[in-house]
């Protein structure tokens, strides 16, 4: 080895650059050489799987993903002020008996846009869990919370109390109803939520859906979760598994039991409204975040 050369100086050049197949369109690409009329000619014959390589550009070791359409550059934004007037926000919990419990709160504006803006992950007594959940109370208006339902007849946090889990956080102030157990519409109604429409580097159609860049749990889930594969012998002879992997998915099934039941946007009444305050809620186009 040269003693005299530092090899810490040696840089990394490496780039991976991700384009999908309107780059190489006439019309909406730069420089392209193929048609738009071939392009949508050669896309229908494309199976689902291959279209995430061939028509978008992922590699394809991302065809497992449950979310393949999930794009950092699209749906993950820097976090904006969530105000009590101009958002309506709804808590999930998916509590556990040895894993991290996991809770996500989510944003609805009056344009129905929804918002990925807080999440908590932890262990600890029901207690402790409780008190971390109750920081969020000030900084939200929060519609309603609802749990995985099994949440009301198990103990999973080991207290020594005979209560179901619903019952002990209700002695701290959180009370929850049941949430929906319809997994596989739930994932749909994600896959749905993250839609969007690319033409020539421009966004025609935005999702319904975008995620701060603060919700590291959400963000890491969307972009690991993965169908469950056969393997070997069963691979042969099964098609395509349509259940997910049973794990690193607590964020999702937050996420699935928020959308699944449509959450809408509702009025801000202030406390101390009365019949004669008179609510002013200035520019409506105000309450858009992305104007």
């Amino acid at each position: 080895m040269n003693e005299t050369f530092n090899y810490d100086d040696i840089v990394r050049e490496v780039a991976v650059i991700h384009a999908d197949i309107e780059a190489n369109c006439k019309e909406h690409g730069v420089r392209g050489i193929l048609e738009h009329a071939d392009i949508e000619r050669m896309i229908a014959e494309y199976d689902d799987e291959d279209k995430q390589a061939r028509v978008y550009g992922k590699f394809q070791h991302l065809t497992g993903l449950v979310f393949k359409t999930f794009t950092r550059k699209i749906h993950v934004i820097e976090p904006f002020p969530i105000t009590k007037r101009d958002f309506t926000v709804y808590e999930r919990f998916d509590p556990h008996p040895r894993n991290a419990d996991a809770v996500g709160w989510y944003a609805v504006n009056k344009y129905g846009q929804k918002f990925i803006i807080d999440e908590l992950r932890m262990n600890g007594t029901t207690a402790e869990v409780a008190a971390e959940i109750r920081k969020r109370d000030d900084l939200y208006r929060i519609e309603d919370r609802k749990a995985d339902p099994w949440i009301f007849n198990k103990d999973q946090h080991f207290d020594g109390s005979v209560k179901s889990v619903a019952r002990e956080f209700e002695d701290h102030g959180l009370y929850y109803t049941p949430a929906s157990k319809q997994r596989t519409q739930a994932i749909q109604k994600i896959k749905d939520s993250l839609k969007y429409q690319e033409v020539g580097g421009k966004l025609v159609q935005l999702p319904d859906l975008w995620v701060f860049n603060t919700c590291v749990e959400h963000i890491w889930e969307f972009e690991h979760w993965q169908y469950h594969e056969y393997k070997g012998k069963a691979a042969e002879y099964k098609s395509r598994s349509e259940k997910p992997q049973d794990k690193d998915d607590h964020m999702m099934e937050c996420l699935g039991r928020f959308l699944i039941e449509d959450p809408r946007f509702t009025m801000y009444i202030p406390q101390s409204y009365n019949r004669d305050t008179t609510i002013n809620y200035g520019d409506e186009d105000s309450l858009d975040p992305f104007e």
